[in-house]
């Protein structure tokens, strides 16, 4: 079979081929048969099955007569239904439309699944090899687009839990958080250029780190704000958000960190 090593799939699809090696849950996909009554099911298994026939992503098997993957995409499959460490990262920019993936790791070999729209809204996984670990690292970085800004050179500012994803939105005061760091004896120039970036962000991204031996999940993550003159660091420490600029070299430390707390 020829076989691309960029593969879009379904939401459909891609939850009926972890059912074909046994998985029991994979991190960020949807269960796309919510809704679907318990005795509908086999009719739409089936369904789906035919659909992958017909693409050539599985074969049967000519002596058990069950379904059974290409070796190259029984790998990838076999990447994100096995993986203990899992990094979702949502990044938007002035440049183009919100960007969303899960990347998935095994010792070997890193798969990455980019979230697409399809023509009806329904979630498109778009499945790509991005190498060895240490080769993904390096795209995850440059995925992340981070650049060079000042270094604020103060200690972290903090807000109230959730203050500054709502201020991100919109959703709180317009001033209200501008407000409250200044109350909190915060410097002026700080709180003024944080609120700049925010109200003008050149690039903003989620970076959450999920891990999980046994179904037992533990989670770390942090967010990246990139202002026309700071980089910003948030990360949530118990009921507060702890803010603060960093340079580039910094936020890679502060990456590879998420990572090595969490496990």
């Amino acid at each position: 079979m020829e076989f691309s090593s960029r593969i879009k799939l379904t939401g459909k699809q891609f939850f009926v081929l972890t059912g074909i090696v046994g998985a029991r849950a994979v991190i960020g996909l949807e269960d796309p048969f919510r809704g679907t009554l318990a005795e509908e099911m086999p009719a739409e298994v089936a369904r789906i099955e035919q659909e992958l026939l017909e693409e050539g992503l599985i074969v049967t098997d000519t002596v058990d007569n069950e379904p059974v993957l290409a070796q190259e995409l029984l790998e990838y499959i076999e990447v994100c239904s096995r993986t203990l460490l899992t990094i979702h990262m949502r990044v938007t920019g002035s440049e183009g439309e919100p960007k969303e993936c899960f990347i998935y790791y095994s010792s070997a070999l890193v798969v990455i699944s980019e979230i697409e729209s399809g023509p009806s809204g329904e979630r498109i996984y778009v499945l790509e090899e991005l190498g060895t670990p240490s080769e993904a690292w390096l795209k995850i970085i440059g995925y992340l687009q981070l650049e060079d800004r000042k270094n604020r050179g103060t200690g972290p500012l903090a807000l109230p839990k959730g203050w500054f994803q709502q201020w991100m939105n919109a959703e709180q005061g317009e001033q209200e958080p501008q407000r409250h760091l200044l109350a909190q004896g915060y410097p002026e120039s700080v709180v003024t250029a944080l609120a700049d970036s925010v109200s003008s962000p050149e690039r903003y991204a989620s970076f959450t780190v999920y891990y999980c031996p046994d179904l037992n999940c533990r989670i770390q993550g942090i967010e990246l704000l990139r202002g026309k003159d700071s980089n910003w660091l948030i990360r949530p420490e118990g009921d507060q958000d702890q803010i603060r600029g960093a340079q580039v070299t910094e936020i890679i430390h502060e990456l590879g960190a998420v990572i090595e707390r969490i496990k």
